[in-house]
């Protein structure tokens, strides 16, 4: 019996993210237990491959439009506690190398800046597939995930709970479900 791998044909081209049926998502563990989930539904960025795969990728969030289950939360969020909307109200990366990792996954190393700090990040990438979408046009979807130190960009809201462990842990987890389509399709 043989096996075959089935390798992801990318049409070259720059892919506008399609937010309807993407994700952008933040995972914090909470009082060191638990893990709290957010996302954000205002965001846009592009995807650019060439004949070897993806080559660049950026994108930009609107850090006032956060979703967390908690609706009262959201205000917290937005304060300088946490994102700062008022005095920073996007956050956004844009990627210096893509360096392939095996089949369809990259390894994207860029620099992300939220609340008006930069530092530079690295995120797993992995194309979930390529095709044509409904209208014929050229669709790429993808996912990601890495780990930014919050700290790093001045959240450094710091309470515990009696035990000692944080009411929100130092690192957060990025987790992006991604569907793009061709520009000019």
């Amino acid at each position: 019996m043989s096996t075959s791998t089935t390798v992801t044909r990318i049409e070259p081209g720059t892919y506008g993210i399609d937010s309807v049926h993407s994700s952008i998502g933040f995972e914090v563990k909470h009082l060191g237990i638990s893990t709290f989930r957010g996302s954000f539904s205002g965001f846009v960025g592009t995807i650019v491959a060439g004949d070897g795969g993806i080559e660049k990728i950026d994108g930009t969030i609107d850090v006032d439009s956060v979703e967390v289950p908690d609706k009262t939360l959201v205000g917290h969020l937005l304060s300088p506690d946490f994102f700062d909307a008022e005095n920073h109200p996007q956050g956004s990366f844009t990627s210096t190398s893509v360096e392939p990792d095996g089949e369809s996954k990259y390894r994207v190393s860029g620099d992300f800046t939220l609340r008006g700090v930069t530092h530079p990040i690295e995120l797993t990438v992995e194309v979930e597939g390529a095709g044509p979408g409904m209208d014929g046009s050229a669709v790429l979807s993808l996912t990601a995930s890495g780990v930014i130190n919050r700290n790093d960009f001045g959240i450094s809201w710091g309470a515990k709970v009696e035990s000692g462990a944080a009411v929100v842990a130092e690192k957060v987890r990025l987790v992006l479900g991604i569907e793009a389509v061709k520009a000019g399709e």
